[in-house]
């Protein structure tokens, strides 16, 4: 039998309550033997009606499995040669059925730390363990995820970031020689390797978290039109070198000063 409830189609096998007497015959069908207290497995297919762009985001099949236990109590037939059935019952069952989710709920951006009921049919259908409606860090790690990771999401949201960029000339030592003061060097190569491991000897960085913060100072994309513009570095991209260091060395001097890499304080931090 066929139901459908609201976007999802769900097809269900309906288990037959029957009962027979005497020879245990029915209708040509041989006698049954069911165990007592058995316990039936009955399948529920639920087909999500989701478009193509969020099965391709997610790499997720079509269709799910759902399986719903259905307790059975029957007779054991007398002897062996009876082959006779007193009878079968059917219990109650209980079907889960997967929200299908439509692409503006995945292809949304959310405020951090938002709530709302998007958000709770955006976690029931990342398949969260706590859904409480708040778009919280693991909410976001697991949305961003589901898109194909940090940069596929980069491509999603800021479609204008070039990506990918030229490698530079000058190492990452070479550029904050470049921007930072003397005195502000130090800080500024132990604030690109605790943002995304970089090296001095590096040429590039194409780290993005799930927070979209790109390259070596791990510049927020909402933030890079305008900082880069504030900067002198117009049109450039995050994931180009020098404009990631010449941003950096802008926040810090003109843009309120360290507190921007506060997430990673404690391992920059001077003692």
């Amino acid at each position: 039998m066929i139901y459908r409830v609201g976007a999802a189609v769900v097809t269900s096998v309906v288990m037959v309550t029957c009962s027979a007497g005497g020879n245990g015959t029915v209708a040509g069908i041989p006698p049954v033997v069911v165990p007592t207290s058995e316990t039936v497995v009955t399948t529920v297919v639920v087909q999500q009606a989701v478009s193509e762009p969020v099965r391709r985001a997610q790499n997720i099949a079509s269709i799910d499995s759902v399986t719903v236990n259905t307790s059975s109590t029957s007779s054991v037939p007398a002897g062996p040669s009876s082959g006779s059935v007193n009878s079968i019952q059917s219990m109650t069952t209980s079907t889960a059925i997967v929200p299908s989710l439509p692409d503006d709920l995945l292809y949304r951006r959310y405020p951090m730390y938002g709530r709302g009921g998007d958000v709770v049919a955006l976690q029931m259908h990342l398949g969260l363990k706590s859904v409480d409606g708040v778009y919280g860090p693991q909410t976001r790690k697991a949305h961003i995820s589901a898109l194909g990771g940090p940069l596929a999401a980069l491509a999603v949201f800021h479609p204008k970031i070039d990506y990918p960029v030229q490698a530079s000339a000058k190492t990452l030592g070479e550029l904050i020689d470049w921007y930072f003061l003397p005195a502000d060097r130090a800080w500024a190569r132990q604030v690109a390797f605790c943002e995304s491991s970089a090296q001095t000897h590096h040429t590039g960085s194409e780290v993005v978290s799930s927070a979209l913060a790109v390259g070596w100072f791990q510049h927020l994309a909402k933030f890079w039109d305008e900082r880069s513009e504030k900067a002198g570095v117009s049109g450039a991209s995050p994931f180009d070198s020098e404009a990631n260091v010449a941003v950096a060395a802008w926040l810090f001097y003109e843009g309120g000063g360290a507190r921007h890499w506060n997430p990673s304080r404690t391992c920059w931090e001077k003692e």
